[in-house]
């Protein structure tokens, strides 16, 4: 039951970042930075409290960023490394 309620909130935390992204790639200005400081804070909570649920590998590309994402899915999100250790 507890790996149940693990996956259900796991996966309504990367909801809330998706959906804090999106709303940050449509915004500007302040309501840009709370909205992908938002998804910093769910993605960062997933790694700290569920990191059985999830994926962490290093963007090759974006290297102070990296990539967070359930397991056993392809759709990652991008996290500054820097959110990790300020979490």
């Amino acid at each position: 039951m507890i790996s149940g309620l693990e996956r259900k909130n796991s996966e309504k935390l990367m909801k809330k970042a998706r959906l804090a992204n999106r709303i940050a790639k449509r915004s500007r200005g302040a309501s840009r930075q709370n909205a992908y400081a938002v998804k910093a804070c769910a993605l960062a909570t997933l790694v700290e409290k569920m990191p059985d649920r999830v994926d962490v590998r290093k963007d090759i590309i974006l290297t102070d960023f990296v990539v967070v994402e359930l397991k056993n899915t392809n759709r990652g999100l991008h996290l500054p490394v820097a959110s990790l250790t300020s979490h």
